[in-house]
């Protein structure tokens, strides 16, 4: 039995040549699309790695950036509470009047002598909010930690009003100055 089946049917004269090349030309085809198919499901499979790496590239990028947002975030808090810390100054022990500000909506107050509640009034000195602490330091540093962050300033810049522009209803009563709150 030497030979492929192929042969041997034409032999016995089971098929006739024109069927056999048929079937080789259908079996050429088959074979080619098979190969046509594992092209393009190959190409697929490659398109789809690279789309993930490109999206995982495009992520580590995005947590890159805001991983350095964050530490520049961290130094400039730093920075702040080391020009707060280095140059503040604390109230004496005997402290015996309340200076009362506003701080996120809420009515906060401070132990302070007559003498630091007319600097804090004159602009002299500004309070500056450090870790949850209010600390007192002169009204230059203050201007210097306000330039790095606005929101860490109590005190508003000297010569700011509360009151609305040209709310001019009560501009003929002056605050009285021994009024403190």
């Amino acid at each position: 039995m030497a030979g492929s089946l192929k042969d041997q049917l034409l032999k016995a004269g089971v098929a006739s040549r024109k069927q056999a090349k048929e079937a080789e030309l259908e079996k050429r085809r088959k074979q080619k699309q098979g190969r046509q198919r594992a092209d393009k499901e190959e190409r697929e499979r490659a398109a789809a790695i690279e789309a993930a790496r490109v999206a995982k590239l495009e992520k580590d990028r995005q947590l890159n950036e805001q991983r350095k947002q964050e530490q520049a975030q961290r130094a400039l808090q730093a920075e702040i509470r080391q020009l707060a810390e280095q140059h503040r100054i604390d109230p004496p022990e005997n402290a015996d009047l309340r200076y009362h500000f506003v701080w996120e909506n809420r009515v906060r107050s401070l132990w302070v002598d007559a003498g630091l509640r007319a600097q804090l009034s004159d602009g002299r000195l500004a309070l500056v909010a450090v870790d949850q602490a209010f600390l007192l330091v002169p009204a230059a540093i203050a201007h210097r930690i306000r330039l790095r962050d606005p929101n860490a300033v109590v005190q508003p810049e000297s010569g700011a009003t509360d009151g609305a522009p040209g709310d001019d209803e009560y501009a003929d009563y002056p605050v009285p100055d021994d009024l403190h709150w």
